[in-house]
């Protein structure tokens, strides 16, 4: 039975029909230099697996391809990404080398059957951890980079969102994006990644760029010409490149692998600009026009100038549709709820019918609430949001207006009976609320929702519903966690910063009408911080003012050591080279805030 919001662009076929679908395209993907092995994602048909997800796992073989002969592969099924590899006239230009060390390091000896030139230029095209954090596995050290015996080259905002990501939010992230990961593997749990193979744990390691790009940039890289540009896309700092003696276009993921762009992610992320977005498509267009061949960050690569030219123009009306469409019914009044109807489900036919805007990653379903939330807020126009009782207050009353707990109990079983899981899991989240520790309730929850995520297309759909049910029941196992803030990361972020990020730590209620200031000194580097905690609230200099209450000077990789623990006093003390001025003061100052977590927090059964 079809759940209330589920991704439907297309009818459900058989699982042989999806295959052939998929194959009817294969003319246009380029040519295949080496067979490495099979897909690592789960590839098997169950029931508790939609058919489309399987016939999808069924094309990330593990493979090389080769676009240009002898010039470009492309390492596909290794990882969750696609890194692509240039042989330049002196060394090797890797675009992309992933999420872990050794995924690429077995990617790169695949690689050497076709050259032994060693890699010489590394090319972040943003900073999500899928294509940024292995650094170690091509071979590559950090004091090479600090000697420049090889450079990165990435977008000049991507440190910035880089520490966004791992620093300012990244508790927050990796709870939320572990969410998939606690699904497990396997026909109950996760199939694949939806716009590539699973996710390979492993050892991290990056760098910062030594080579920053704006907007348009022509570069020589391993003595090629290649146009670096800034092509907006599911990070705002994304980078395209166009190798116009290859007549070859790397789309990163201005051009999200083969599914629809999700153009907000269930993760959680800063807000997705689809105006934006559209517009990097366009700029990546107007190089693919003269394009012969085709790379993307994710899934397989194209050869064909006219199959390129159409799927990316497919891809970026699909885009401007989703947000001209949904602002069409947003100024008729509508909803970010009532847009999943009117938008998400009223595609055009050569959208709807193109074999790589299938919502495996993103979907139109949740794509339109962004662009609702993003243009007005999270405010629907009815002051009931504002007025209502809010979040367990709100759970008892509606319990209560339900009949009270048997009563919701036995509605919400028997609309799992009738298979309307949405519609229980819905029910359910009251008594839950109303109080965590109903055993019943969130048992029952979980069921709903398992079951509702085993018949779902889209990989983030049904993961994040199976790890949901999972922190419902008890059986999740935390330590599966996919980390945004592994150390060797935490490393590379300028101590400074992870000192002026604490700001977001402070606990107002500790620190009650203070006015005083802590200076922070980091010699090796030259950096200068210090934090004016101000009636509540944690203000950064980045200079030292004067009259603070202590200064500690403290080399940047004793900060780094430190990290998330930089306010435990005892450790703090230990590690500085000195503190100057009030002990007590600084100890005082850093119990203020909050400790780092020592676990996950809830996220459904709360």
């Amino acid at each position: 039975m079809t759940q209330t919001g589920e991704p439907s662009t297309r009818q459900s076929t058989t699982l042989e029909e999806w295959e052939a679908f998929f194959d009817s395209f294969k003319q246009n993907l380029a040519p295949v230099a080496y067979e490495a092995g099979p897909s690592i994602s789960w590839t098997e048909p169950a029931p508790t697996v939609h058919p489309e997800q399987t016939a999808w796992a069924r094309q990330m073989a593990k493979r090389l391809y080769e676009p240009v002969a002898g010039r470009v592969y492309v390492g596909v099924g290794y990882q969750l990404c696609s890194t692509t590899v240039v042989v330049g006239e002196d060394g090797l230009i890797v675009i992309d080398p992933g999420e872990n060390d050794d995924a690429v390091k077995e990617l790169l000896g695949d690689v050497r059957r076709f050259t032994d030139l060693p890699v010489t230029v590394i090319v972040y095209t943003h900073r999500h951890p899928d294509h940024c954090y292995a650094l170690e596995g091509l071979g590559v050290s950090h004091e090479d980079v600090d000697a420049r015996r090889v450079d990165i080259v990435a977008h000049e905002t991507f440190e910035q969102w880089l520490i966004n990501d791992a620093g300012l939010v990244g508790p927050i992230l990796t709870a939320r994006t572990s969410l998939v990961s606690y699904a497990g593997f396997g026909a109950e749990g996760m199939i694949q990644g939806g716009l590539g193979t699973l996710p390979a744990p492993g050892p991290k390691s990056t760098h910062l760029p030594t080579i920053t790009t704006g907007e348009v940039d022509e570069l020589t890289l391993a003595g090629l010409p290649v146009t670096v540009f800034h092509a907006y896309g599911d990070a705002q700092d994304e980078i395209d490149l166009w190798f116009p003696t290859l007549k070859h276009v790397h789309g990163s993921e201005t051009i999200q692998g083969e599914t629809f762009p999700n153009l907000y992610t269930l993760r959680g992320t800063a807000y997705r600009d689809p105006e934006k977005w559209r517009e990097g498509v366009d700029a990546l267009l107007a190089h693919a026009r003269q394009a012969d061949t085709y790379s993307g960050s994710h899934m397989r690569p194209w050869v064909g100038n006219d199959f390129i030219v159409e799927r990316i123009m497919n891809y970026r009306d699909a885009i401007q549709f989703i947000h001209d469409q949904s602002i069409r019914f947003i100024n008729q009044g509508a909803t970010a709820a009532e847009l999943v109807d009117l938008v998400a489900k009223r595609l055009p036919a050569h959208v709807v019918d193109d074999p790589w805007l299938q919502p495996y990653y993103g979907a139109p379903e949740h794509c339109v609430r962004a662009v609702y939330d993003g243009v007005l807020g999270w405010y629907n126009a009815d002051p009931t949001e504002l007025a209502a009782p809010l979040h367990a207050d709100r759970a008892r009353r509606y319990v209560q207006a339900l009949g009270g707990r048997e009563a919701v109990l036995r509605s919400a079983r028997e609309a799992i009976d009738a298979e309307e899981f949405g519609w229980a899991a819905e029910l359910l989240t009251h008594l839950v609320r109303a109080d965590t520790g109903d055993a019943d309730a969130r048992g029952l929850k979980a069921e709903a929702l398992r079951q509702w995520g085993y018949r779902q297309k889209n990989i983030y759909w049904r993961n994040l519903s199976l790890g949901a049910a999972k922190e419902l029941d008890g059986t999740i196992d935390y330590s599966e966690k996919y980390d945004l803030q592994p150390k060797d990361v935490q490393a590379v972020i300028p101590a400074a910063r992870t000192i002026a990020n604490l700001r977001v730590r402070l606990d107002p209620a500790a620190a009650g009408d203070a006015h005083t200031t802590i200076g922070f000194r980091i010699p090796d580097t030259g950096e200068e911080v210090a934090l004016e905690i101000r009636r509540g609230v944690a203000v950064v200099h980045d200079d030292l003012p004067a009259g603070a209450a202590a200064t500690v000077t403290i080399r940047s990789d004793a900060v780094r050591g430190l990290s998330g623990g930089i306010t435990e006093a005892d450790a703090l003390v230990a590690a500085a080279d000195a503190v100057d001025g009030d002990e007590t003061a600084l100890r005082t100052v850093l119990g203020w805030f909050d400790p780092v977590p020592e676990r996950t927090p809830p996220l459904v059964g709360r």
